[in-house]
């Protein structure tokens, strides 16, 4: 019942005093074979190695890849850089440097493991690419990594072109929060399961053909070492989202940001309602929402050449896009 008044609530907010129109698109994608083989997948290549970023926040694990404008992946929730899906990267690096990171206090990504905050991540994402040396570069998060990509953008809007915020939780009263039950099995609560997992991640409809070949389609470099997400992190990372769901201040200054933003939105998102993801559009001036049918939560396991298509187009257009992806 909290749930669904807070849904309403937020529906009458953004027909009232958010009340900017939206640069709006729904699209239905093509079923794609999860199974099938990715040409040039990116973790199949023996020259494309684990890396460390010195700095100044400390050590920061990424892997590198592409040529053209760099992209830069920022995972969500008890999420590895392994959680990226192959052939999503695959079709990013056609047209972009492309560079995924382990999050602080995972794997070899040692920044204070101990402090979670959406500020924190933020600062240690400038810093790498800062110590990168990047220029022109694209922010993508993906769920928790919405949230601290939209924090990056706010902080360090200088060191930013252009965000994608893909299945990402609107801050503050402008969202609509992880339910509990959800919330326990990404978790990794007691007795969770993969199935459970599949069951959040993915609507009925596709957790079967999504839970078949997830594994096989992670991005898992041969010298990646599959670290662990210890309960430190699971404990600071579920910290960071429930200050993000009460996080008022970053609702208010998201409407001053003059960044390039494409929001990705799963119509049956299970983990982060719809409705988070046309607030996010509605309060970010210069946003594109993309309102994805019968996508969930890891909407780039389901339609990951589609998706990238249209990000590699967002990236293209911007900064004069008036069209959408």
């Amino acid at each position: 019942m909290n749930r669904l008044l807070t849904i309403v609530a937020l529906a009458s907010l953004l027909a009232g005093t958010l009340s900017r129109p939206v640069d709006a698109r729904t699209v239905i994608y093509p079923a794609e074979d999860a199974c099938s083989v990715v040409a040039n997948r990116p973790d199949r290549n023996p020259t494309i190695r684990e890396q460390i970023a010195h700095t100044a926040r400390g050590d920061i694990a990424y892997y590198r890849f592409g040529k053209g404008s760099p992209i830069v992946l920022q995972t969500g929730y008890r999420a590895t850089l392994s959680e990226w899906n192959a052939a999503f990267l695959a079709t990013l690096a056609r047209g972009h440097e492309v560079i995924v990171l382990d999050n602080r206090g995972i794997g070899r990504s040692e920044p204070h493991a101990s402090a979670f905050t959406a500020k924190d991540m933020a600062d240690d994402l400038d810093a790498l690419i800062g110590t990168l040396k990047l220029r022109d570069a694209t922010v993508l998060g993906w769920s928790m990594g919405g949230a601290v990509a939209a924090q990056l953008a706010l902080d360090h809007p200088a060191n930013v072109r252009r965000i994608v915020l893909m299945s990402a939780p609107a801050p503050g009263r402008l969202g609509v929060p992880v339910a509990p039950d959800v919330m326990a099995a990404l978790s990794g609560a007691p007795g969770t399961t993969f199935d459970d997992v599949m069951k959040v991640l993915f609507p009925a409809s596709a957790v079967k053909a999504a839970s078949k070949c997830f594994r096989q389609n992670m991005f898992v470099p041969a010298d990646y070492g599959n670290p662990p997400v210890s309960t430190a992190v699971t404990a600071g990372q579920s910290a960071l989202i429930s200050a993000w769901e009460k996080d008022d201040a970053a609702a208010d200054a998201l409407p001053k940001l003059r960044i390039d933003t494409l929001v990705l939105s799963g119509a049956d998102d299970q983990v982060l309602h719809e409705q988070n993801g046309g607030a996010l559009a509605k309060a970010i001036p210069r946003a594109q929402l993309l309102d994805v049918k019968a996508a969930g939560h890891a909407m780039m396991f389901q339609y990951p050449n589609a998706l990238a298509a249209a990000v590699n187009r967002f990236i293209a257009r911007s900064p004069d896009t008036q069209s959408m992806p």
